[in-house]
């Protein structure tokens, strides 16, 4: 079996599951509103978990961004160096770029929240 068959045997989950994941995530969220709604929870106490939208994506995005691209990375370095290479080493530089990528992902985190924490204790 050729690797491209292979992969489009499993390029299925890859689409199902992220989207099976997205719709149930819709419905409880309708749900959770409306829910909020019919108890007259609208006011400020809730305001605050519905104003972000999709702004409250971003951090996820850009760790797994992060840890997929350098993971990508690392798979294609691998590639090039040599036509083999032991299972065992190419596994291993995987797992430390994807550690690499949620090291990164950290620092610039914390870097954020040290620098949201310091404006509002200016204002």
């Amino acid at each position: 079996m050729s690797p491209m068959n292979s992969f489009i045997e499993i390029l299925p989950v890859f689409i199902v599951f992220p989207t099976m994941y997205f719709i149930i995530k819709v419905i409880f969220e309708y749900f959770t509103r409306k829910r909020l709604i019919e108890k007259g929870l609208v006011g400020d106490e809730v305001k605050g978990l519905f104003e972000f939208g999709t702004a409250r994506y971003l951090p996820s995005s850009l760790k797994w961004g992060l840890v997929l691209t350098l993971v990508g990375v690392a798979l294609v370095v691998m590639r090039a160096i040599s036509e083999y290479v032991p299972d065992e080493i190419v596994f291993g530089v995987v797992l430390i770029a994807a550690g690499a990528g949620l090291l990164i992902y950290y620092f610039a985190a914390a870097k954020k929240a040290g620098e949201i924490k310091a404006n509002s204790k200016m204002q």
